[in-house]
């Protein structure tokens, strides 16, 4: 409970107006320790007397002579700071500071409903302050103690979490590796209508776990502090023509109308978040596509300049499907959060996706947003690019070189056979062949042994891991400092890719592993190796 002046009120004797300055002077000359009095004439205080200001009169010329003799009123202090004891002691601080300074020396009185009480002094309120000032400081030395300590308790749950996680994530994406290859190689394998039907079905929702996985990853690096972008030259005109033919298909299954529009009027060169500004936009489009059952939906991307070499990139998706309820409009955007139960048992989903495109949105410095009714919603969003010059005009894009007659010789290294007999199937679809090992002490001997063209790289792999591996062949020197290694991974943690790179591996695929993506990663890998001054710049960087 706060302090009240009462605890400052120190035992005084209480003067009367009619003794002299004399008299006083033996009181105070008796009493060392005595620094005021009051004045009390009927129970009121009329006077204060402080022990200072009374010895610096006395002391003056005459000072004596004059004030022997006569009454103290004479010599009193008429107008003291007058104060109720049942007032805060922060109210006299604050009085003593703003109006009456001079009470720090002189002192003050404590009244009771105006009547004498008792006095204080400076000396009394300050012991006091100095006091709280030190419990003040114990109790913020303890909060801070207490703040530390569930900051590292925090950071140790943010640790015990994330490890967690990529646990999981590694755990998970290796089955999920054989549901997805072995589906993607059945439907590549001429079944009849009935079984293409089932693989279909299989690799849809192998897909969907696929999505959920990636995305309680990202919530979770975000949430971490530990999601980055990786800034570079950003297209506009390929990512809406990527846009439009990944998702064609899918509308064109709701028969659907699907367009995706670019407002330009003058190629500039930009620089953003390829990766991520597509998750954001193909999220809107793949949630605009799902709740719309008739009608159309369409995405705008428009290029604003807002000053010297920035640009704003506001993108629209417009649909004309069930639009959002008034009463989920303050919590759309919120983890796990759907317009409601209905929907959710629809549509499926898990309210994570608009979660993630709002913290993405942040990261790049823009907004997100949204406006609906029964015809339908608008979802928009504006990230903030670096711009500068006039793009550089397009390419056809170059393809590597596919290998002649058999193809590359090709070292796969995979301690699971499942996703042995994934990545071997995927290589038979282009007639290729290949050498399986199960560890890196295998794969290091295979290629002491053997030429090899390609080495397909598992990363966790028992007795010596495929980082490890990596690094023990290139420390073999020669041919095989240029040997293409390609990690195979499950990981899907920040730091993953740039830890195979330190390795000395060439490229990275994660798991599962999808077949488009697989064989263009190892088409780059190898146009690389194909171009000798181009691979020595790779390798010292």
């Amino acid at each position: 409970m706060p302090a009240t002046v009462r605890s400052l009120i120190h035992d005084a004797p209480i003067i009367d107006p009619a003794l002299t300055g004399s008299e006083i002077y033996d009181l105070f000359h008796d009493d060392k320790d005595l620094l005021v009095c009051a004045v009390v004439e009927d129970g009121i205080p009329v006077g204060l007397v402080s022990r200072n200001s009374f010895f610096l009169k006395m002391a003056d010329t005459h000072g004596r002579a004059l004030y022997a003799r006569r009454p103290i009123t004479v010599l009193m202090n008429r107008t003291p700071l007058r104060i109720e004891a049942d007032r805060l002691i922060e109210d006299l601080s604050r009085q003593i500071v703003t109006d009456t300074t001079s009470a720090l020396f002189d002192g003050f009185v404590v009244t009771e409903g105006g009547h004498y009480l008792g006095v204080g002094s400076g000396l009394a309120l300050m012991r006091v302050l100095h006091e709280e000032s030190e419990t003040r400081n114990h109790k913020l030395a303890a909060l801070a103690n207490q703040l530390s300590r569930a900051r590292l308790e925090a950071l140790s749950a943010a640790d015990a979490k994330s490890e967690f996680l990529a646990t999981m994530s590694h755990e998970i994406r290796t089955p999920l590796n054989g549901v997805l290859g072995i589906s993607q190689l059945l439907i590549d394998s001429g079944l009849d209508p009935e079984r293409l039907r089932l693989a279909r079905t299989i690799q849809s929702s192998g897909e969907i776990l696929l999505r959920l996985l990636n995305d309680l990853l990202d919530l979770s690096k975000i949430e971490a502090g530990k999601m980055d972008l990786e800034i570079t030259s950003l297209d506009l005109q390929s990512l809406a023509e990527d846009t439009l033919q990944l998702w064609h298909a899918r509308a064109e299954e709701k028969k659907l109308r699907f367009d995706v529009r670019l407002e330009e009027a003058e190629p500039e060169r930009l620089q953003g978040d390829p990766v991520r500004i597509k998750q954001i936009l193909f999220n809107l489009i793949g949630n605009a596509i799902k709740f719309t059952d008739s009608g159309s939906v369409e995405a705008v991307l428009r290029p604003v300049p807002i000053g010297p070499r920035r640009t704003a990139l506001r993108v629209e998706v417009r649909d004309t499907g069930c639009g959002v309820p008034e009463s989920a409009h303050d919590t759309l955007f919120d983890a796990f959060t759907q317009a409601d139960g209905a929907i959710t048992r629809k549509y499926g989903g898990t309210g994570l996706g608009l979660t993630i495109c709002k913290r993405l949105v942040e990261l790049m410095g823009g907004s997100i947003g949204f406006r609906s009714d029964d015809t339908g919603s608008v979802f928009w969003f504006e990230a903030i690019l670096s711009s500068g010059g006039v793009a550089a005009p397009k390419q056809a894009p170059v393809s590597a070189p596919k290998p002649a007659g058999p193809g590359p010789r090709i070292l796969l290294a995979e301690d699971n056979p499942i996703n042995r007999q994934v990545v071997s199937g995927f290589l038979k679809l282009q007639g290729w062949q290949c050498d399986m090992v199960v560890d890196g002490v295998a794969a290091i001997e295979a290629v002491r042994t053997q030429a090899y063209d390609l080495v397909l790289m598992d990363v966790q792999m028992p007795q010596v891991d495929g980082l490890e591996a990596t690094r023990r062949i290139r420390r073999l020197g020669g041919a095989l400092v240029q040997l293409p290694i390609i990690a195979l991974t499950a990981n899907a943690m920040p730091g993953d890719v740039r830890r195979c790179e330190e390795a000395g591996m060439d490229g990275h695929i994660a798991k599962p592993i999808e077949k488009i993506s697989f064989f263009d990663e190892i088409d780059r890998v190898m146009k690389v190796q194909q171009d000798p001054l181009r691979r020595t710049v790779v390798r010292q960087a």
